[in-house]
């Protein structure tokens, strides 16, 4: 569903762009330049950044900047030529509508919706990495053109000749996305049940048994929404109640792209305490998350604002749980935020 809606997301943005997007993710980034995204990512700052008390660059309390950040009203609409200080009326149009979830053409929405954070100003076009300009320009139309049209297709197309940029911005969307639902000849399983458990919150075999299970979600993960696990949570803790707590933690980064990068502490370690919660029944809480600033030893992360120091910390909240600053003390360190 990521995959097909990211396609769609494609199409939008090939309606914005100011250059012929047809062959090179270079011209589909033009739809939305990384000066524009700065500039998107500046604005959530200014109205969500100290819902947390402080001001430090990051969206900690990602659910209050749903409501209190408001693409129309707070980014302002170019009047004349786009320069990165303003939006056109088009743009926000196809940005508003990437970040609800595109839709098919009866209004089904193919995948979740994505919040809006800073992390949107992560990744620069053109060059490989894990933000937007990755993600939405690059692999929307030479990863996801071949998953969908070779991979997850019922009637795979030829590998032969296969132009992925053609097929991202051509394709019909309606086709692609009943097609991850159907089987047919030999293909005798559709996409998603291969790709999916049927029922994913269902965890009984592995609570019982005494499994544990650590999951962490950049918020600004722009091909899986940190929505999508959020739900998915969700639905685990509906479904086993308070025993939830006994088996899984779910963990958002602020900031952070599709696994790691972005304006975030995106350095951090749950393998230890996922071991020790099996081994020894030590249940985990917060953990320490620190930034990859110049000198980091596992590599520098290039989306580390200068502003910030190269080792920041921050504590990783459990889910629902939000680390706000305790008022007092040093904003570079994790001592001075608590989970509440």
């Amino acid at each position: 569903k990521a995959a097909v809606a990211n396609l769609a997301g494609a199409r939008l943005y090939a309606s914005v762009a100011t250059v012929n997007p047809i062959n090179t993710a270079k011209d589909l980034a033009t739809a939305f330049t990384d000066a524009e995204r700065q500039l998107l990512a500046a604005k959530v700052l200014e109205r969500c950044d100290a819902l947390d008390g402080a001001n430090d660059g990051l969206v900690q309390d990602v659910a209050a900047c749903q409501t209190t950040f408001n693409l129309e009203a707070h980014v302002p609409t170019c009047t004349g030529q786009r320069d990165g200080s303003c939006l056109s009326a088009a743009q926000k149009n196809v940005i508003a509508t990437i970040f609800s979830g595109p839709t098919t053409s009866d209004g089904k929405r193919i995948y979740n919706a994505f919040p809006f954070d800073a992390g949107v100003r992560g990744g620069v076009s053109g060059i490989p990495g894990t933000g937007v300009a990755f993600w939405e320009f690059f692999a929307s139309l030479n990863l996801d053109a071949g998953a969908t049209g070779i991979i997850f297709s019922p009637t795979p197309e030829n590998p032969v000749g296969f132009n992925g940029p053609n097929f991202a911005l051509t394709t019909n969307i309606d086709t692609l996305a009943a097609g991850i639902y159907t089987n047919r000849g030999v293909y005798s399983e559709s996409a998603m049940s291969f790709m999916t458990p049927p029922n994913p919150t269902e965890m009984f075999t592995l609570r019982n048994r005494g499994g544990k299970i650590m999951v962490y979600h950049g918020v600004s993960d722009s091909i899986f929404s940190v929505n999508d696990t959020e739900d998915w949570y969700k639905g685990i803790a509906s479904r086993h109640g308070d025993l939830a707590e006994q088996f899984v933690r779910f963990y958002r980064v602020p900031g952070m792209g599709h696994c790691s990068g972005g304006p975030a502490t995106d350095q951090f370690d749950l393998l230890t305490p996922l071991v020790k919660w099996v081994e020894s029944g030590e249940t985990p809480a917060q953990q320490l998350a620190s930034a990859r600033g110049v000198g980091n030893a596992g590599g520098v992360n290039a989306d580390v604002p200068s502003s910030w120091s190269a080792n920041r910390t921050r504590p990783l909240c459990p889910y629902p749980q939000v680390a706000r600053y305790n008022g007092a003390g040093d904003i570079e360190s994790a001592a001075s935020f608590s989970c509440r």
